[in-house]
């Protein structure tokens, strides 16, 4: 089985004890690399070893023995390595954001997780169709969908604008507010409520890590708790692991900034990462606390406490593509998960829009989340009037049937297969709001982009595409029939645009572990170590203030001050003195005078 698999670990007593009726049997000798010294029950006709000089072995038994005794004990080493089964976990698997954009990594980790043999209980709005893995048991919230729409009625115009730093800060508490009332929807939910009563073992918890409120599950069923996100993760979720969140190097990916900050924006970031951390400790952990002794359990431990006890954060971000920044042994990066090959397939109408377009199609959508109709009538007007102007046609996905003043080369839909669209040869550009999957679908597609980021990640992504070539952003305040004209232009009429988009899809590629593998491999890893306390950075348990050197710079501070002061009043007497001495001595020589 090799020097890395160990029998003793991956067979069961039940195996092996199959393997010595079958061998014993046998009318041959058999060398078996064997962990110990000794095996109980051996039969006669088996060698054991815990070394064996493999090559050796079989150039021996090659060139000795006959040929079907070749192939039997060929065909030993080759069932001994494919009949070790991989240590059948429970996994739970709680990811209740309703957003296809968060939950479509995530679908592809626990299919790969059940497919390995794992016994996986997933809590999700998006379970998988179709799903015929017995070992896959699906708790379905999709009702979510509708709940969350509550909040965001009536404010779809607020999101359609990239905020600016004092709305960043209204923004926060904002969404943690939401969050608040979704979790506690969440998690009294029918279906969630049946995963808490049913009383079931779990070796892991896996938990969407941008808020810590299901991270109460973990300490309710007692396993590792393992952090995982689509996309990047906000600073306080970083902390949580101990990882460096710098405000420049690294700001949270909320702020819509990108790499060539300004020192106001710096200033703006500096200021952020404090008021951002002082807010979570102070108001929403000791919230999201009382939610989960409401509805799960009321011994639980404080909630801060819980996850500072996570084991692994997974983070679905490529050091290419995202912001390069320090990562502790917690922290992984996935580089990325590869999404299975979508099975979309062109309508009529719009594969005989593609194929019959002579110069080139423009792809415009603003992802799943964002509303073309929602865009100002001015913006509207500006995209229409350059659109009706150039020389290419344009896919628009638009969430009406018709459109006020639609231009003659332009094709509205509310639904678009985006992946087939992209890889159609046809399509020259992708005009986007920058959203993760968008941006790396348009990579995999080798296509420039236009991104017009809102919030979010969506402004780092773009930023991303900027600095390798493949694309311009242009902020919705500043969009201009002139601006938007020329970006088309320029992306349109220079080829290198989309060469740099292939360039950027090779780097983002070449690397050494898919990102499933690397999320299966990590989350075995934790259920093999029951933790990872090992990987654990003395970070997370120093006060805030010995993070910072606060007791540090106090002391050198204190010890500057008390120098200068002795300094200063040593001069100050010396001063002193030698004045009273100069003008004793002056006395004196004034009585001489006298006299």
């Amino acid at each position: 089985m090799g020097a890395a698999i160990k029998q003793l670990a991956f067979l069961s007593p039940q195996q092996i004890d199959v393997f010595k009726s079958v061998l014993g049997e046998l009318p041959y000798n058999v060398v078996w690399k064997w962990d110990n010294e000794t095996m109980d029950e051996k039969p006669d006709n088996v060698f054991i070893s815990s070394w064996i000089n493999q090559t050796a072995v079989l150039a021996q038994y090659a060139t000795h023995i006959s040929a079907m005794k070749s192939v039997v004990f060929v065909i030993f080493f080759l069932v001994i390595g494919v009949v070790v089964p991989v240590r059948s976990s429970k996994i739970l698997f709680l990811s209740c954001t309703p957003a296809p954009s968060h939950q479509k990594p995530f679908q592809v980790i626990w299919k790969g997780l059940a497919e390995k043999g794992h016994e996986v209980h997933v809590l999700t709005p998006n379970p998988l169709e179709n799903s015929t893995l017995p070992n896959l048991v699906q708790y379905n919230i999709s009702d979510l969908y509708e709940y969350i729409k509550t909040f965001t009625a009536g404010k779809s115009k607020y999101y359609l604008k990239k905020p600016t730093f004092i709305e960043a800060f209204v923004k926060d508490v904002y969404i943690t507010v939401i969050f608040n009332r979704f979790y506690e929807r969440c998690i009294s939910h029918e279906a969630t409520q049946s995963i808490l009563t049913n009383n079931k073992h779990f070796d892991a918890v896996i938990v969407e890590w941008l808020f810590p409120t299901l991270g109460g599950f973990a300490a309710h069923f007692r396993a590792p708790l393992i952090g995982i996100t689509s996309l990047g993760a906000p600073l306080v979720s970083m902390d949580t692991v101990g990882n460096p969140g710098h405000p420049i190097i690294a700001p949270d990916m909320n702020l819509p900034l990108t790499r060539a900050m300004t020192f106001r924006e710096r200033i703006f970031s500096g200021l952020y990462s404090i008021y951002v951390r002082i807010h979570y400790h102070l108001f929403v952990l000791p919230r999201e606390d009382a939610l989960i002794k409401r509805h799960i359990s009321n011994n639980l431990p404080y909630l801060g406490d819980i996850e500072k006890n996570i084991s692994l954060l997974l983070l679905n971000r490529n050091p290419v593509f995202h912001r390069v920044m320090p990562m502790n042994p917690a922290a992984v990066e996935l580089g990325g998960i590869k999404f299975p090959k979508a099975n979309q397939s062109l309508s009529p109408d719009l594969k005989r829009f593609l194929d019959g377009s002579k110069r080139g199609v423009i792809y415009f959508s603003l992802g799943s989340s964002m509303k073309a109709i929602y865009l100002t009538d001015d913006v509207i007007g500006s995209f229409q009037r350059v659109f009706r102007d150039l020389p290419y046609d344009v896919l628009w996905k638009w969430e009406n049937d018709t459109m006020a003043g639609k231009p003659d080369n332009v094709l509205i839909n509310k639904w678009i297969p985006q992946v087939a669209i992209l890889e159609h040869p046809n399509v020259k550009l992708f005009i986007t709001q920058g959203g993760l999957q968008s941006t790396e679908e348009a990579i995999a597609a080798h296509k420039p982009i236009i991104g017009i980021p809102f919030h979010s990640d969506q402004t780092s992504n773009v930023d991303t595409c900027v600095k390798y070539g493949m694309g311009k952003m242009l902020d919705l305040e500043d969009i201009t029939v002139e601006r938007l004209r020329s970006y088309i232009n320029e992306i349109m009429d220079n080829p290198s645009f989309a060469e740099n988009a292939k360039y950027l899809d090779d780097l983002m590629k070449d690397q050494p572990q898919d990102g499933l593998d690397k999320a299966i491999w990590w989350i075995e890893y934790v259920i093999r170590h029951k933790g990872a306390k090992h990987l654990r950075s003395i970070a997370v348990d120093m006060p805030w203030w010995q993070y910072m050197m606060l007791d540090i710079l106090a002391f050198l501070s204190a010890v500057f001050l008390s120098v200068l002061l002795t300094l200063y009043f040593s001069v100050r007497l010396l001063y002193i003195l030698v004045n009273s001495i100069f003008k004793s001595k002056m006395k004196k020589g004034g009585k001489k005078k006298v006299q």
